[in-house]
């Protein structure tokens, strides 16, 4: 019987989207905090079966769509400096990144507790699932939770991409993606893109710093390219 309810219980994970990300990129996106191998939320153990709903690994895929969008609001002309970026700065910070696992796995396992029956154990991972999807921090999902926008004139697209990595797309060919360097998981490069979000101007940030393995000239730097250099892939330049 012991089997059946943990057959059960993994039904109901699957339904509700609890069984986590498939196999890792390249065995780079392991567990690194919150649950490892048994602990809850408060100490104590799991009961048989509950740590097949903790997250093992960050997310390689998005739904319903193929990759992570943020919503970028073109604005031709004269230069607009992130207007909206700016509006939306506190939204920005606190959803434009994807949760951590210790931040998805405490939430989901929060109520549950040693000696549980199948029943109470159902509802904990039912109050749990319903708790992580309150989080402003995204997790598997193809758009934000909160929706806000960031402005450029010069920048129409930005996307995280389910192998890690950020892509751009600028307004003069935005159906072409210029891609950016691959993080260790998908979690460290949404801190990347809200990063981005967050500049002063994505335009300036973004611009790249060298062309056919050649430096550009930029009298400063620091406030023109300093994104791009931090990201710039030698493998993806057009």
């Amino acid at each position: 019987m012991a089997a059946e309810w943990i057959k059960d219980i993994l039904r109901l994970a699957m339904a509700v989207g609890l069984a986590g990300a498939r196999a890792p990129m390249g065995g780079a996106s392991m567990l690194t905090g919150g649950f490892a191998g048994g602990g809850i939320p408060g100490g104590g153990s799991l009961p048989p079966g509950a740590d097949e709903f903790a997250a093992k690994q960050y997310p390689n895929e998005f739904a319903p769509d193929y990759n992570h969008m943020y919503k970028v609001v073109n604005i031709p002309g004269a230069p607009n400096f992130n207007q909206h970026g700016k509006a939306d700065a506190a939204t920005i910070r606190e959803a434009g990144r994807m949760q951590t696992i210790k931040e998805h796995n405490d939430t989901l396992l929060k109520y549950i507790r040693p000696g549980m029956t199948p029943r109470q154990m159902r509802d904990a991972l039912n109050r749990g699932a319903e708790e992580e999807k309150r989080l402003p921090q995204f997790w598997n999902e193809s758009k934000s939770r909160r929706p806000f926008s960031v402005s450029s004139s010069a920048v129409a697209g930005i996307r995280l991409t389910p192998d890690a990595r950020i892509e751009v797309a600028w307004a003069s060919k935005p159906n072409q993606w210029y891609t950016f360097k691959q993080y260790e998981d998908t979690q460290k490069a949404s801190l990347a893109a809200q990063e981005l979000l967050q500049a002063d101007s994505i335009g300036r940030a973004v611009m790249p710093y060298q062309r056919n393995g050649k430096l550009l000239n930029f009298k400063d730097p620091s406030s023109v390219t300093w994104w791009n250099r931090k990201n710039y892939d030698a493998a993806f330049a057009k």
